[in-house]
């Protein structure tokens, strides 16, 4: 038997690939701001911040105040910053660990100032601006203001410019070209006045790997560098960097017309073997997959047999020889020729890849792989 019951495989190796390919694609002059929020999209994102900050990456972009602080209390010392908004109460944690905030309106500078005082060391700001996204961020003709306001204060440094594209496709895109006018725009009424900040960043993955001019000096790649193409292209040269994997942990053989599961939703249409597998939706697959995934057994794809529950799911093995307690089953990636990426089981939960790397749980173990190919893989 093996010692988790549930387990995902990163491979560093993969996401060094993919870097390097969203790398070539924003150009070298371009900086790279690695997005870990979500836990690095499922992936651990201290691990993998660890690794990838020796290989090309020099900022970290995080969702919120505890994300970046889970990284700094990890020995992180690369520059991090939150991406989304700073309530008041986290600001005494967000200057001890020299965290950098975004803000999105004049009244949270404000805030900002009142709440830091007037010594201690300064806190870097980007500002968001809003070209059309539609969600954060200022409205552009307010950038000005925003930017005198934070250069009065003295424990505040405009380090940042940020927008959010809110669609680019593979050609761009008329929409994301117009968000990118209104930006450049905006860059270029601050640098008239002398208070352009160091970096400019617009771009996350789609916009990297279209055809938008990358003219800003930090990218913000996520789902890229994570091995899933943000245009679906089926000839992308990214490769997925996370496995999911479980085992069989019983198997029995049941008589034709057998029910199974809660509410006896599948019946065995022969004498059948259902293997059971000690994963559910608690782990995060998903409820919907009942009746209608399937998941690989010894190279062959098996189906999902009833409803996924929280703990465990069953699945129909009688056509895989030899099939046995304790087999590898994988939920998502190869095995053999066979494969199962993540795009099929979003299709199958009519969801994005997105939810369904960050949706796999807590009780899932981490085990990252591929660093140096003379090394024992790492479990987190």
């Amino acid at each position: 038997m093996l010692q988790a019951r549930t387990w995902a495989e990163v491979d560093l190796a993969a996401l060094q690939h993919n870097l390097g390919v969203v790398r070539d694609e924003a150009t070298p002059e371009v900086a790279v701001m690695l997005v870990v929020k979500a836990d690095a999209y499922g992936h651990g994102a201290v691990p993998v911040s660890w690794h990838l900050l020796q290989h090309g990456v020099s900022q970290l972009g995080v969702g919120d105040s505890t994300e970046a602080l889970e990284l700094r209390a990890a020995g992180v010392t690369a520059p991090i910053l939150i991406l989304g908004a700073v309530v008041r109460g986290e600001l005494e944690d967000v200057v001890r660990g020299d965290i950098h905030v975004t803000v999105h309106s004049g009244d949270r500078v404000r805030g900002l100032r009142k709440a830091l005082g007037t010594s201690g060391p300064p806190v870097g700001v980007h500002i968001k601006v809003d070209t059309g996204m539609g969600r954060l961020g200022c409205h552009p003709e307010r950038v000005l203001g925003i930017a005198r306001e934070v250069k009065r204060s003295k424990r505040l440094r405009l380090v940042g410019l940020a927008t959010h594209l809110a669609a680019s496709g593979p050609d761009g895109g008329k929409p994301a070209r117009q968000q990118l006018q209104r930006f450049r725009k905006v860059s270029d009424a601050l640098e008239a006045e002398g208070m352009l900040p160091r970096w400019r960043h617009a771009h996350a993955s789609g916009g990297i790997l279209s055809t938008l001019p990358t003219d800003f000096n930090l990218a913000r790649p996520g789902i890229g560098v994570y091995g899933i193409d943000p245009h679906g292209r089926a000839d992308s040269p990214l490769q997925p960097a996370m496995s999911w994997h479980t085992q069989i942990v019983f198997m029995k053989d049941h008589r034709r017309g057998a029910r199974i599961g809660y509410g006896g939703t599948w019946r065995t249409p022969r004498r059948s073997r259902i293997a059971t597998l000690p994963v559910g939706y608690n782990d995060g697959y998903r409820f919907a997959f009942s009746n209608r995934a399937e998941v690989l057994v010894r190279g062959q794809r098996c189906p999902v047999v009833g409803r996924v529950s929280m703990d465990y799911t069953c699945v129909d093995v009688t056509d895989v020889p030899g099939a046995s307690v304790g087999d590898t089953v994988t939920l998502m990636g190869a095995d053999g020729d066979a494969s199962l990426p993540a795009t099929e089981l979003a299709q199958l939960a009519d969801t994005i890849p997105y939810e369904i790397l960050c949706g796999i749980g807590r009780r899932v173990k981490r085990q990252y792989v591929g660093a140096d190919p003379k090394a024992e893989a790492v479990d987190a």
